[in-house]
């Protein structure tokens, strides 16, 4: 009877170790995302700089219609990770609300934008990013990621001080350091 004790004991601990493996990987297959959607809005923001405050075209913004594209292959690629895996941890359901809630938010405030102008909906971008990155740091124990979200907020608090033109810029800071830096950083073993 003692021995089943035992054998249960240890049948749990290699139970919790594999649920920690399986998340790790998780984390670190989702680099993709992070590589997409930081890659995408560095290259949209530069273009629209570029664009706009060099060589003065007045419809810069048109290459912001891209999101909308990356949106579906987002939203096709996580459908078939969960068609692929049914099982749900808590860590990835804490990622699905974390990040779920920053798509809500960033959808009202392009809502919002017709009325209140970009100006004003940037550097609220840049909190959600830096929210949204500093708690999946936070979650998943990755430094860079936290480090990352401040950053992100901090660019979009003085993005508030700061016309447009400059709102771009540090756009691309806050997403070079809350995406792309921690997207590389990412290793297989470590989250």
């Amino acid at each position: 009877m003692e021995n089943t004790k035992k054998w249960d004991e240890a049948e749990s601990i290699q139970l919790i170790r594999s649920m920690i493996e399986t998340t790790r990987y998780k984390v670190y297959a989702d680099r993709f995302i992070y590589f997409m959607w930081g890659y995408a809005t560095f290259i949209c923001a530069s273009l629209h700089y570029l664009l706009a405050y060099v060589l003065n075209y007045p419809y810069a913004y048109v290459v912001w219609l891209a999101m909308p594209v990356l949106a579906v292959v987002h939203f096709v690629m996580i459908g078939k990770r969960k068609k692929s895996s049914p099982v749900s941890t808590f860590t990835g359901r804490v990622m699905e609300g974390v990040w779920g809630g920053m798509f809500m938010g960033i959808f009202a405030l392009i809502i919002a934008s017709f009325h209140v102008g970009w100006e004003a909906i940037y550097p609220v971008f840049m909190l959600l990013y830096g929210t949204a990155c500093f708690a999946t740091g936070k979650a998943i124990q990755f430094k860079y990621l936290v480090w990352g979200g401040m950053a992100s907020v901090v660019c979009g608090t003085v993005a508030f001080y700061q016309p447009f033109q400059y709102q771009l810029l540090l756009l691309m800071l806050a997403i070079l350091v809350s995406y792309i830096l921690p997207a590389h950083l990412m290793q297989k073993s470590e989250n």
